[in-house]
């Protein structure tokens, strides 16, 4: 009887210990197949918690792992949903850390600039950040948790200012440099021309005047004779400072006189000025003959008053 129950207690204990041995079998191959912890590191964060109103919100996120940039491929980001921000800009950078066992960690940043709407409370939410492993084939998600910023009061701008009058300032003195170049280029200029340039009297150059303006060849002597009358009238107002393009005839022989010029002189001009007058105001055909005479006339007055000038002026050689 005793033989019977001892038997019987060794058959119950070796049934516990085999069933026993598959549940240790099951145990040690779901430690096996554990997943691994995911590997690809995902930060982010803001710059400053408080940031004035007048300032910009600075949001960046980070994604980085160990080996090559190319590894994973991450899907188009959503532009995170915000409370009391608005969207300003954003920016992606890639780099790469060397590692002490000669390997490299790839990191790739994205960044945000958000401007606040209102003093008070901002939120950025959970961004969700999807890749594909290019190796393996496998596929993933990330996602950040809320962000809070606090908005506070507008801070003053001084630097701005700072550097826009700056700016002004550099400018005043650019063009105060020209400027005062420019000066020093022209009075030189003024102070050489009397050495480089010979000086002409005031005759020779109503000479040159009449031969490039009155043409004694031309078929239309009447309008020749009254460019040769104005532009002699030009030269006595400027030589003897007296208005005689509005004066009459008398008037401008009265103001000869009284300059003391020869009488011969001024008895010739007299007659010339006659019948520049019938020609102007009688409409008297001009002949050849006499605008020529009339011509010789106003020609050999003003060379007298060249050969005059330079006489008086012995330093000055005639050109």
């Amino acid at each position: 009887m005793r033989i019977r129950q001892f038997i019987r207690v060794i058959a119950i204990f070796l049934g516990m210990i085999l069933n026993a041995v598959p549940l240790l079998a099951q145990s040690a191959d779901d430690t096996v197949t554990v997943a691994a912890p995911p590997a690809i590191e995902f930060k982010a964060y803001v710059e400053q918690s408080r940031v004035p109103l007048n300032q910009k919100v600075i949001f960046h996120v980070e994604l980085s792992w160990i080996g090559p940039l190319n590894r994973y491929e991450i899907q188009p980001i959503e532009q995170p949903v915000l409370t009391n921000l608005l969207m300003e800009g954003s920016g992606a950078a890639n780099r790469l850390i060397p590692l002490e066992n000669g390997k490299y960690r790839s990191v790739k940043t994205i960044t945000y600039q958000f401007r606040p709407m209102e003093m008070g409370m901002a939120y950025i939410d959970g961004i969700l950040i999807r890749y594909r492993d290019r190796v393996t084939g496998e596929e993933d998600q990330l996602q950040s948790q809320r962000i809070m910023v606090e908005i506070v009061e507008p801070v003053a701008e001084g630097g701005k200012h700072v550097r826009a009058i700056i700016y002004i300032v550099l400018l005043g003195l650019f063009f105060s440099t020209v400027l005062y170049f420019v000066v020093q280029y022209v009075r030189r200029r003024r102070m050489t021309e009397p050495e480089t340039r010979p000086a002409m009297p005031l005759a020779e150059r109503y000479l040159v005047k009449i031969g490039q303006e009155v043409d004694p060849r031309s078929t239309n002597l009447a309008e020749m004779t009254r460019r040769l009358s104005r532009i002699f009238r030009e030269y006595l107002s400027r030589e003897f400072e007296f208005p005689t393009l509005e004066a009459s005839t008398s008037e401008i022989l009265t103001h000869l006189r009284q300059k003391n010029l020869d009488e011969l002189e001024v008895n010739r001009l007299e007659a010339v000025f006659h019948k520049l007058d019938e020609i102007k105001f009688a409409g008297r055909k001009v002949e050849p003959t006499e605008f020529m005479e009339i011509y010789g006339v106003i020609e050999a007055f003003l060379n007298k008053r060249k050969e005059l000038w330079y006489a008086r002026r012995p330093e000055v050689k005639e050109v």
